[in-house]
C-alpha cells in the first residue's frame, strides 16, 4: 500500500475540508469550507491547486522605489556637500523603510482576499526557504520583486526557480554574489544554494563550495535585474560533485539537481510545512519520487499530498502551530472585522515572531512550535482587543502605532497607517460628531428611564454611584441599566455578540466556543468562559446589550488564546 494513497470519498467531510483550507492556503474565509466540503477530495484538491485561471482583484503596489544607490545619490547631488548628501542618503533610506513596510501591508491583503490561497502560501514558504532581509537588502523595488519571482514560480519548477532566485537583484545583494570576481569569489551563496536551498547538510563538501563559486562569478544586477559580466567570470577548469569541466553557474545548477539529495531536501521541507514537524522516512521518499518522476515540478507533490490518507490522519490534523501571518489573518476573518487593519497586522506579525520581509536570518523562520513561548502566547492573547481598536481607528491615525506598540514593551514605532491606505482610500471610519452626539442622547434617555423605574433607595444610589464611576466602573453601571457600550467600541469582534445567536450564559459561551474552535472545549475551558463572560448559571437570560465591554473582551481573549485556537 502506497503511503500516498488518496483519501476514499466516503471519509471526505467538512472537518477534513477546513485541514484542507488550513494548510493549503491561511483558513480563509470560513465559507470556503463548506463548498470544499461539498466537492470530492480529488475536486477539493485541484480547487486549490489549479488556481491559474483565478484572477486576483487586487491591485499591484504603486508605492515602490526605483532602486538607487548611496553613491547615485551623492552623484545626483554634487553641488551639495557632503552632510547635505548624507541627510538625503538618511531620508532615502527611511523612505525605503517606509516603502517596505507598506509592502507588507499589501502581502498581508493578498493572504486575506486571494483567490489563489495556495499561491500566497507557497509564496510565504518560498519567502522563508530563499530568505532574504530587507536589513541589508534595503530597496523595496528589490524586495518585491523577489517577492514576484516567489508568487509567479509558486508552484512551478523548482530548479527554473532555483535559477530566477539566485539571478534576483534581492539575492545577488543579500549573499554578496554581486561582489564575486575570478580574483576574489565569494562563496556566500555558492554555499547556501547547497546547505540550504537545494541539498542539505552533508551532501557536499568545502571543494564543492569553493569550485561552485568561481563557477557563479560573473553573476550580477544594475539593481534593476540580472546582468551576466562575463570579464569577472572564472572560465577555468573546475570539479565540482565528481565532475571537471569550464562549469559556469548555469552548470552548477544543473549538476545539482541531478543529486537525489536535493528531491529528498526539499520534499522534507514541504513535508514539515504542509503535514507536521515530525518527519516521516517514508512519506518524504514517496514525495520526493513524485518530484523526481515529474522533473521537479511542485504542484505534482502537492496534488498528491493533499490528496492523500496520510495527510488527513490524526496525528497531522490540528498539530500545526499557526504562523503568526496565518493566525493574524484568520484572527481577522474570525473576529468578522469590517475593515481591515493591514498596518496593524504587519506589525501584529513582527511581534508575533514573523516580520515579513526580514527574517532573523539566511535560514528563516523556524516555524511550528518555534512561533510558541510565554511572551508571544500572551501577546497572542492580546491581540483581538488590539486589532478591533485599529480597525476602528481613523485611517492615517498615528494613534494605531501606540496601540500595536502596547503589546509590547521596547519595540520601537513601526506601524504604518500609510499600510492601511495602500489597500484602501482614506477615509474616517471613526464616529461622526452626529453620531455620537445621537448616541450619548439615547444613552441617556435609557439610563435615565432605567433609573427612574428602581425602589426611591436604589435611585440615588445610582445616581451617587455614576456621578462617583469613571471608565470601567462607570461602563459596568450603565451595563446594568442596559446601557450597550458605543458601538464604535465593539467594532469587528465584540459585535460578535450581537451576531451569533443565543438566549443564555451557557449558550452564549457554546456560540462563541463554535465559532473560533473546530474542536469541543473541555469542562475546565468550559468553566472559564463562563467566568470570563461574568456568569454563574448556565440557564440565565442573557442578551448581548447586558454583557459589559470588559466581559466582551475577556471572553475573546480568553478563547484565542486556548492551544486548540492557536493549531491548525
Amino acid at each position: 500500500m502506497s503511503i500516498l494513497e488518496p483519501l476514499d470519498a466516503s471519509a471526505w467531510d467538512a472537518r477534513k475540508a477546513q485541514h484542507l483550507l488550513n494548510r493549503a492556503g491561511f483558513g480563509v474565509p470560513r465559507e470556503r469550507v463548506s463548498q470544499l466540503a461539498g466537492l470530492s477530495p480529488e475536486e477539493a484538491v485541484a480547487a486549490l491547486c489549479d488556481y491559474e485561471a483565478n484572477v486576483s482583484p487586487l491591485p499591484e503596489p504603486d508605492f515602490l522605489l526605483a532602486p538607487v544607490t548611496p553613491g547615485q545619490i551623492r552623484k545626483m547631488h554634487q553641488d551639495l556637500d557632503y552632510d547635505a548628501q548624507q541627510k538625503l542618503v538618511r531620508e532615502r533610506r527611511q523612505a525605503e523603510r517606509q516603502a517596505v513596510d507598506e509592502l507588507k501591508a499589501w502581502w498581508l491583503a493578498h493572504m486575506v482576499h486571494s483567490p489563489r490561497p495556495l499561491e500566497e502560501k507557497m509564496t510565504l514558504f518560498w519567502h522563508g526557504h530563499f530568505a532574504t532581509s530587507a536589513q541589508k537588502v534595503q530597496s523595496s523595488f528589490a524586495n518585491h520583486q523577489l517577492n514576484q519571482v516567489f508568487r509567479e514560480n509558486a508552484t512551478g519548477n523548482f530548479k527554473a526557480l532555483a535559477t530566477a532566485v539566485g539571478q534576483s537583484p534581492a539575492m545577488l545583494d543579500y549573499l554578496d554574489n554581486r561582489k564575486s570576481t575570478k580574483e576574489h569569489p565569494n562563496e556566500n551563496w555558492a554555499r547556501e544554494l547547497m546547505e540550504l536551498f537545494t541539498m542539505g547538510q552533508g551532501a557536499y563538501t568545502e571543494d564543492d563550495i569553493k569550485e561552485s563559486a568561481r563557477a557563479f562569478t560573473g553573476w550580477n544586477t544594475d539593481r534593476v535585474g540580472f546582468q551576466y559580466v562575463l570579464a569577472n567570470h572564472d572560465p577555468g577548469e573546475k570539479t565540482f560533485m565528481g565532475r571537471t569541466g569550464h562549469f559556469d553557474g548555469w552548470d552548477i545548477i544543473n549538476i545539482i539537481f541531478e543529486q537525489p539529495a536535493t528531491a529528498r531536501f526539499i520534499s522534507a521541507k514541504l513535508w514539515k510545512y504542509f503535514a507536521k514537524e515530525e518527519v516521516d522516512d517514508a512519506a518524504v521518499e514517496a514525495l520526493a519520487a513524485v518530484l523526481r518522476e515529474n522533473n521537479y515540478e511542485i504542484k505534482p507533490v502537492l496534488r498528491a499530498l493533499f490528496a492523500s490518507r496520510r495527510f488527513y490522519e490524526d496525528d497531522v490534523v490540528g498539530t500545526q502551530v499557526k504562523s503568526p501571518a496565518q493566525f493574524v489573518t484568520q484572527l481577522c476573518e474570525d473576529l468578522g472585522l469590517e475593515v481591515l487593519p493591514y498596518g496593524a497586522m504587519a506589525q501584529a506579525t513582527r511581534v508575533l515572531g514573523q516580520d515579513l520581509f526580514y527574517p532573523p536570518n539566511v535560514k528563516g523562520w523556524d516555524g511550528n512550535r518555534a512561533w510558541i513561548n510565554a511572551n508571544s502566547l500572551l501577546l497572542r492573547y492580546n491581540l483581538p482587543v488590539k486589532l478591533a481598536q485599529a480597525s476602528a481607528s481613523r485611517k492615517g491615525n498615528p494613534g494605531e502605532d501606540t496601540m500595536m506598540m502596547s503589546m509590547q514593551s521596547g519595540v520601537e514605532p513601526a506601524l504604518m497607517a500609510s499600510g492601511d491606505d495602500a489597500m484602501t482610500a482614506k477615509e474616517d471610519t471613526g464616529p461622526s460628531r452626529e453620531e455620537k452626539r445621537e448616541y450619548f442622547k439615547a444613552a441617556r434617555e435609557m439610563a435615565s428611564e432605567s433609573i427612574r423605574a428602581l425602589p426611591a433607595g436604589e435611585r440615588d444610589a445610582m445616581r451617587e454611584a455614576l456621578k462617583n464611576a469613571d471608565g470601567k466602573e462607570r461602563r459596568n453601571l450603565m451595563a446594568k441599566l442596559g446601557v450597550a457600550p458605543p458601538p464604535w467600541t465593539i467594532a469587528g469582534p465584540l459585535r460578535l455578540f450581537e451576531q451569533i445567536q443565543f438566549e443564555t450564559a451557557g449558550q452564549c459561551v457554546d456560540a462563541v466556543a463554535n465559532h473560533f474552535l473546530s474542536v469541543p472545549v473541555s469542562a475546565e475551558q468550559r468553566a472559564a468562559l463562563m467566568e470570563a463572560l461574568g456568569a454563574k448559571e448556565e440557564t440565565k437570560a442573557l442578551a448581548p446589550e447586558n454583557i459589559p465591554l470588559e466581559q466582551r473582551q475577556a471572553v475573546l481573549r480568553l478563547v484565542t488564546s486556548m492551544a486548540e485556537y492557536q493549531l491548525c
